[in-house]
């Protein structure tokens, strides 16, 4: 009797795959490596911001009059009126510049303190002007300009808080000017430190002020009070959120991250990207069914092909291959031409018996993109379709592809042991389980492949050592995970112990005894496993419940329409003989030789 199911893609315990697609900007958890990256990103937005509101109060503004003239107490006076009035026209950095001198002029020849305080505030503005219109400029300058704009903004701005120090936008922008390759942390934690108190009371501005302070921390402690504060200060700071799901991963916090990144979702339903995040740390913690929440949401805010094959994704992880085949046709509906959706639709048609369909996607994909063929998606549905037409040499092909390009993947390499058993090769299975045993002596699902091998070979013995190895090594872990391999391992163990013909092998009591074990595990719902406790019964002597446990088989195996119907009916036959069951499993070695498509060429 054949108790073994050959291993398909189905059978894989998922990993957590992560789904890389590129859509949008989006700003990192801010590490070492990657702060340059960020700060160009909140460098070139908090530049914009800042040019498109203080520009317009500077240059729209009526420009205030200074005091009156008095030439003894006021020397410079006049360079200040002068100034004043050249304000009114400057547009450029170099009337801006010109001001400047003005103003630096006056204070220089001597002021009253009345315009001497006039004439710093107004000192500070133009220099925050002129700051603003080079730090813009950087973005679009490459080369010795950009670092000439660069050294020209940072000093107009140092003048400018020098002047007013309380000028805050000039604080923010000294620190978004040090997020530059080689700029100044210390100094980024001097001017946002400075901001954070005049932004007192706009609590919007504050929280950017804390946030880009934040950034510069080393600290994970420190970073998360500064982020903390940003988010208190304002709640729909959505970068401040980010940057605190990247801390809080840094500290092992996966859950407070996930509730941050939903938080901004909430905020920003269109970020694809932050989606993305959200769903592979959801994925990471096993909870792909809120995975599925959170997309919906995000697809009901942008649908867009990409999201929809990554939820197709999801729902074949939580086995709902009819969700995901309904997600993959919206996808391709709004992208024809994406060849990995065709892929994985394939997947799914093979899933479903439906070797035509699975082949017209699989043609359509490469058809839109040969270098498709070469992937290993496309690879596994050709191996598939393959067996499911019988053509086992092309499959063993395909499958040593993948084991080649990944030669430690060891659930590829159970499924080329399958594909040889299949095949009539139990030989080749053998020796490429224990290839594999050879850098994991304990791993049962081998263990289990390579016995139930050496039982198509008839050698029970070699079988039956693997088998209780592999019991060993899972223990009593009869929890969901395992409670598949290891009542598969309980019924094949004790099928030869109660079927072997090798008198020296057979063991009818230790037979039971796993027998029910199997039968426990999976609640009496396989016939196959009811089958094997009934021959343990018959080795002891005892076809009473021999024939009860039998007839509980031959009548699981009618509502299974079990392929082994026939046989589970011969066995129940046996028993009412008083007849135990014997069974000598010992495959004819396949001789035939694999050729690659290679070795098929006509040269």
């Amino acid at each position: 009797m054949n108790r073994e199911n050959i291993i398909t893609e189905s059978n894989q315990h998922h990993d957590r795959t992560k789904v890389v697609h590129s859509c949008t900007v989006a700003l990192e958890p801010v590490r070492p490596a990657t702060l340059r990256g960020f700060s160009r990103f909140l460098f070139a937005g908090a530049v914009c911001g800042l040019l498109m509101g203080t520009n317009a109060t500077a240059q729209d503004s009526p420009v205030p009059a200074p005091p009156p003239i008095n030439a003894q107490i006021d020397p410079g006076q006049a360079d200040l009126d002068e100034a004043v009035l050249k304000r009114i026209d400057a547009e450029s950095n170099r009337d801006l510049e010109a001001v400047a001198a003005l103003i630096e002029s006056a204070l220089a020849k001597g002021l009253s303190d009345e315009n001497d305080a006039f004439a710093r505030k107004m000192l500070g503005s133009v220099q925050l002007q002129r700051g603003q219109g080079l730090a813009a400029a950087i973005i679009r300058l490459r080369g010795r300009q950009q670092l000439q704009a660069r050294t020209e903004a940072a000093e107009a701005l140092a003048d400018a808080v020098k002047h007013d120090p309380e000028l805050a936008e000039a604080h923010m922008l000294i620190a978004q000017l040090n997020l530059l390759p080689d700029g100044d942390m210390e100094q980024i934690k001097k001017s946002t430190t400075a901001a954070i108190e005049l932004y007192e009371d706009n609590p919007a501005e504050q929280s950017k002020a804390y946030l880009l302070r934040a950034v510069t921390q080393d600290d994970v402690d420190k970073k998360l009070e500064d982020l903390n504060a940003a988010i208190k200060a304002d709640p729909r700071n959505t970068g401040a959120l980010r940057e605190r799901a990247g801390a809080q991963l840094q500290s092992g916090d996966v859950d407070g991250a996930v509730k941050d990144l939903q938080a901004v979702l909430e905020l920003d339903p269109t970020n694809q990207q932050i989606a993305q995040a959200t769903v592979q740390q959801l994925v990471d913690l096993d909870r792909a069914d809120e995975a599925v929440e959170l997309l919906g949401k995000t697809i009901a805010a942008n649908p867009s092909e990409g999201l929809y094959r990554l939820r197709a994704i999801l729902y074949r992880m939580l086995g709902k291959e009819d969700e995901a085949f309904a997600d993959l046709n919206k996808a391709l509906a709004m992208q024809p031409q994406d060849p990995i959706s065709l892929l994985q639709r394939a997947e799914i048609a093979l899933g479903r018996d439906d070797v035509k369909s699975a082949k017209r996607d699989l043609k359509a994909a490469t058809d839109i993109a040969p270098q498709v063929e070469q992937i290993d998606q496309a690879i596994i549905v050709r191996c598939f379709i393959a067996i499911e037409e019988g053509r086992m040499a092309d499959a063993i092909n395909d499958m040593q592809i993948l084991i080649e390009r990944n030669p430690n993947d060891t659930f590829r390499q159970l499924q080329l042991a399958s594909l040889y058993l299949q095949d009539d090769r139990p030989r080749k299975a053998i020796e490429t389980l224990t290839g594999v045993l050879e850098t994991e002596p304990n791993n049962a699902a081998v263990l289990r492949s390579r016995a139930d091998a050496y039982l198509a070979v008839g050698e029970h013995l070699n079988a039956i050592a693997d088998y209780e190895k592999a019991l060993k090594t899972l223990g009593n872990e009869d929890d969901e995970e395992n409670k598949k391999i290891l009542s598969g391992i309980l019924n094949n163990l004790a099928w030869v112990l109660a079927t072997s013909p090798q008198d020296g092998v057979r063991n009818g009591k230790r037979s039971v005894e796993l027998g029910l074990r199997a039968v426990e595990l999976t609640e009496e719902s396989e016939a196959h496993i009811l089958s094997t406790l009934a021959a343990g019964y018959a080795e002891m002597g005892d076809f009473e419940n021999a024939i009860l446990w039998s007839e509980k088989a031959v009548k699981q195996g009618g509502i299974e329409d079990n392929e082994q119907l026939d046989q589970l009916k011969e066995e129940l036959e046996s028993y009412r003989k008083n007849e135990p069951w014997r069974e000598k499993q010992e495959t004819e070695e396949n001789q035939l030789p694999i050729l690659s498509p290679e070795d098929l060429i006509d040269t």
